[in-house]
C-alpha cells in the first residue's frame, strides 16, 4: 500500500501547464453524465425547467457548430451581454453537477469542463491572458462550484469572463449561491458592488430547487452506519491494494496542510482507494476546508473511501462551521462523505444496483 509520506514526496513539484488544460474535462463520477438519465423531481419542476433550457443551449451550441456561421452566432452568445452565460445555482445534492456535465457531453468540441479553484489555479498559473488565450475557440467552458472566497478571487473570475464572453465562449457554471450573494460572509461586498452586478449580469440564471439526493438514496442521519468497525477495517487492509492509500485522520489532515490544495488532484489520482482510521472533530477551520476539498476530488474521481470513526459523521465539523459563511460547502462536504461510505457499504452487503446519481 501507499503511505502518505511517500505519496507527498512523489507529487510534481509543478504542473505542467500544457497536461493541466488539457484534462479540462468531467471527472469519472460525472464523465458518463448525459440529459437523458437525469431523473427531476416532479415536487420541484424547476429541475425540470433547467434541464430543457440546457438542452436548448446545447442545442444552440450545435446548430453555431453545424451552420458555418459560428462567428455571427457566437457573437450572440458573447460580448459580455446578457444570457451569454448560464448559472446553475441551487442547494447540493440537486444535480447541478449531473447537469452540467452532461451540457459538456452534448455540446459540440472543442469544449473545457473544469472546478472554480482548477479555473483559480491555472489563472494564477499561466495569467488572466494566458488562461484567456487556453481557451480561446471553446464553444463551452463548464465551471463547477463557482464560488468566490475572497476579492482576489473576485478579480480574476471578473476577467477571466470578460475575455471569455468578448471571444464568444459560451460559460455555464455551478453554485450554491446566486450571484448577488457571492462572497457574502467572506469579504465585504460592499466594497466590490460594480464588480459583483457586473458578473451576476452576464449570466442567465436557472434556480433549482429540491432535497439532496443522496437522503432518498441512504440515510437522512448515517450515525455510524457506514463507519467499519476495528475488525472490518482490519479486514478491508488485507485485501487493498497496492495503490491503496492507508492513513490516520490526523495524520491525513495535517498532510493534505503541507501541500496546495490543487495538487490535491494529482494526490486522489495516484490511489485506487482511500482507508482511513480514527475520525475526529474537526476543530480548526483551515483544516476543516482542505478537508472538504479532498473529500470533493476523491468524490469527483470515484474513489472508494473507507474510514472508522468514534463519532457520528455529522459531528465531524462543529456547529459554527455548518452555520457560518461556509456552512453550504461542509453541509455538501457531509453529504459526499455520507455517500461513499454508504457505496461501499451496498458493494459489501451486495445490494441491489443503486440507480445513478443525478
Amino acid at each position: 500500500m501507499i503511505d502518505l509520506e511517500t505519496l507527498i514526496a512523489d507529487l510534481p513539484a509543478r504542473p505542467d501547464p500544457a497536461a493541466l488544460v488539457a484534462g479540462f474535462v468531467p471527472p469519472p463520477r460525472f464523465a458518463s453524465k448525459r440529459f437523458a438519465d437525469y431523473v427531476p423531481d416532479p415536487r420541484h419542476p424547476s429541475q425540470a425547467r433547467a434541464a430543457a433550457r440546457l438542452r436548448e443551449v446545447a442545442a444552440e451550441l450545435r446548430a453555431a457548430a453545424d451552420g458555418g456561421i459560428g462567428k455571427r452566432l457566437r457573437g450572440l452568445f458573447g460580448g459580455g451581454r446578457a444570457g451569454s452565460g448560464v448559472y446553475l445555482d441551487g442547494g447540493f445534492g440537486v444535480g447541478k453537477t449531473h447537469l452540467l456535465a452532461a451540457l459538456w457531453n452534448e455540446s459540440p468540441e472543442p469544449s473545457a469542463y473544469l472546478s472554480f479553484d482548477e479555473l483559480v489555479h491555472t489563472i494564477g498559473l499561466l495569467g488572466v491572458e494566458g488562461t484567456r488565450e487556453a481557451v480561446r475557440g471553446r464553444r463551452l467552458v463548464a465551471v463547477d462550484e463557482w464560488e468566490l472566497d475572497d476579492p482576489g478571487n473576485l478579480k480574476m473570475a471578473l476577467a477571466f469572463l470578460r475575455g471569455a464572453l468578448a471571444d464568444g465562449v459560451r460559460v455555464a457554471t455551478t453554485s450554491n449561491t446566486i450571484p448577488d450573494e457571492l462572497g457574502r460572509g467572506r469579504f465585504d461586498q460592499k466594497s466590490f458592488t460594480a464588480e459583483i452586478e457586473e458578473l451576476s449580469g452576464a449570466f442567465e440564471v436557472l434556480e433549482i430547487e429540491g432535497e439532496d439526493f443522496r437522503h432518498r438514496r441512504f440515510h437522512a442521519d448515517p450515525g455510524r452506519a457506514y463507519f467499519l468497525d476495528d475488525a472490518a477495517m482490519d479486514e478491508a487492509l488485507s485485501r487493498a491494494g497496492p495503490r491503496a492509500l492507508s492513513a490516520g485522520f490526523p495524520a491525513l489532515a495535517a498532510a493534505l496542510g503541507e501541500v496546495h490544495p490543487i495538487r490535491y488532484v494529482a494526490m486522489v489520482e495516484s490511489v485506487d482507494e482511500v482507508l482511513v482510521r480514527g475520525m475526529e472533530p474537526v476543530a480548526s477551520l483551515f483544516d476543516g476546508l482542505r478537508w472538504v476539498h479532498f473529500v470533493d476530488k476523491l468524490y469527483d474521481r470515484a474513489v472508494p473511501l473507507a474510514m472508522t470513526s468514534a463519532v457520528a459523521l455529522g459531528e465531524l465539523f462543529p456547529s459554527s462551521f455548518l452555520s457560518g459563511a461556509y456552512g453550504k460547502k461542509f453541509s455538501r462536504c457531509l453529504s459526499r462523505m455520507e455517500e461513499m461510505l454508504g457505496e461501499r457499504d451496498s458493494d459489501a452487503n451486495e445490494s441491489p444496483p443503486i440507480p445513478p446519481p443525478r
